[in-house]
């Protein structure tokens, strides 16, 4: 294998290693994965099926005799199913043009086995242009959203290509997406390339203000117009004069506010709670839900007419899940932002290869909101003299995230890997290291032994005295020890 000093920065590709060899998909990974690659491995042809029809996959390197079949009918799947991804062959026998035989199959390289990594890693970064260090080098759709937004997923892309027309305009916008997708942060883009960012930008979540004080907030209201009314007080309408108000979980408004806020967008003009005089509006209105405001419309809690009135222009935001390249990206931006906040001194600490297929891996149901918060917790909690957050780091602080990405509660011999039947490997983690638990340089002796004890009681379902007999300590020590970190 080549020196990795020569070798290509590969952060952010993709790829799915096919190959019935252990050994070899191992050691793939393992130089691979220090270039920055997230590397998915399949050692069936169902598994390398199930990774291409649920996962992001760049390019594909696949042995020519895979899972005891022809390896051209992995190369028939995955065009079928990414057209325009890269394929190249390994073969431990002599290179043949596959091309040569089958004019129907057009693939990238062939390699002999050991692969070289050199020649691998340079076609790869030649024919896939994903740049994390710049994304103003990708499109000038990211250039123009980046004060606002950070994405290079298509998916993402796609989503948010009408976003600088729909922005020019004065029409009502609905943003759609699941809780912490970053629908505030469309808004915000909206308003900010719109006629009217030199006004305000209002924001208002219509699903945490009371039912009985919300049309106050909204509308404002006069002195005296109801009991502790003291003073007269502006409402979000007015505030938001010449700018943009923005109406967050709008399918929470009440039906009959939401009558009154129907009005005021066909008329242009409110009335305070309590006032006699009409005020008149100019401003933007984007609106946003997480629920499906169809759906709300036919079980009758949402009018109809509104709906149709808010959705002039629809923008719809894909969860985390959806834009798994974006995790990396995201999980950088983040993590330097939380850095920044806490005044730590540069060069911050950088994030593994390996805990980033780990973020990868991982559901996101609370979504970009939820990876932010994770960054933010990381940064606050890691060591000062830590260099490089790591799978361990994860482990220590957020179990429950290491759980959901890999079985720890398996026999010893498949911690390190899952098996299919007796031979086949289906995924090597790379987590824990072969040779066991992975303490950085400057770890605080206190909390390597945290992370030791962690990682033996990860190891053995959470059994104390097996732990401790493999850490080599009484059982009441690792009982104290325990209890020191809780």
């Amino acid at each position: 294998m080549a020196s990795t000093n020569t070798l290509p920065d590969l952060n952010g590709i993709f790829l799915l290693i096919a190959d019935q060899d252990s050994s070899n998909l191992r050691n793939l990974k393992r130089y691979l994965t220090e270039l920055g690659a997230i590397v998915h491995l399949a050692g069936t042809m169902t598994n390398a099926q199930m990774i291409i029809a649920n996962k992001l996959v760049h390019a594909v390197l696949a042995d020519t005799e895979f899972d005891q079949r022809d390896g051209f009918e992995i190369y028939q799947h995955y065009k079928a199913a990414v057209p325009s991804g890269l394929f190249y062959f390994m073969s431990s026998h002599p290179p043949t043009d596959p091309e040569s035989e089958d004019s129907s199959i057009k693939v990238e390289g062939f390699y002999s086995k050991p692969v070289k990594i050199e020649q691998f890693a340079k076609s790869l970064r030649k024919k896939i242009q994903v740049d994390t260090s710049s994304i103003s080098k990708l499109d000038p759709l990211t250039e123009l959203l980046r004060p606002y937004l950070i994405f290079r997923s298509p998916v993402m892309r796609r989503g948010l290509m009408i976003l600088p027309k729909v922005a020019a305009s004065s029409h009502s916008v609905l943003v759609t997406g699941e809780t912490g997708t970053g629908k505030e942060m469309v808004a915000r883009a909206i308003h900010g390339l719109s006629p009217f960012a030199n006004g305000p930008f209002v924001a208002v979540n219509c699903g945490a203000i009371p039912e009985s004080l919300i049309e106050g907030e909204l509308f404002g209201h006069e002195k005296g117009s109801f009991t502790g009314a003291q003073a007269q007080h502006r409402g979000k309408f007015e505030l938001a004069r010449d700018g943009t108000l923005f109406l967050d979980e709008i399918g929470e408004m009440p039906l009959a506010l939401q009558a009154r806020l129907l009005r005021v967008l066909e008329e242009r003009q409110f009335y305070r709670v309590g006032g006699e005089k009409p005020i008149k509006t100019n401003l933007r209105i984007v609106a946003a839900t997480q629920v499906a405001l169809e759906k709300s419309v036919e079980d009758g809690l949402f009018r109809e007419d509104l709906y149709y009135r808010l959705n002039v222009l629809r923008i719809h935001l894909p969860a985390l899940r959806e834009r798994i390249e974006d995790i990396p990206l995201l999980a950088w931006y983040f993590l330097e932002r939380a850095f920044a906040e806490l005044n730590r001194n540069k060069p911050y600490p950088s994030l593994s290869s390996n805990l980033i297929q780990i973020l990868v891996e991982q559901d996101w149901r609370g979504n970009a909101r939820e990876l932010k918060n994770l960054m933010t917790r990381l940064a606050v909690l890691l060591p000062n003299r830590v260099h490089q957050i790591v799978p361990d780091h994860l482990a220590m602080y957020f179990p429950e995230k290491m759980m959901s990405a890999h079985d720890f509660r398996t026999e010893p011999e498949t911690y390190f890997q899952n098996i299919v039947g007796d031979e086949n490997i289906i995924e090597v983690s790379s987590y824990p290291p072969e040779d066991g638990t992975f303490i950085p340089t400057g770890t605080l002796l206190k909390d390597a032994e945290e992370m030791l004890i962690k990682a033996a009681l990860r190891y053995t379902g959470g059994n104390r005295t097996k732990a401790a007999k493999m850490l080599g300590i009484g059982i009441r020590t690792i009982r104290r020890k325990i209890n020191e970190t809780e």
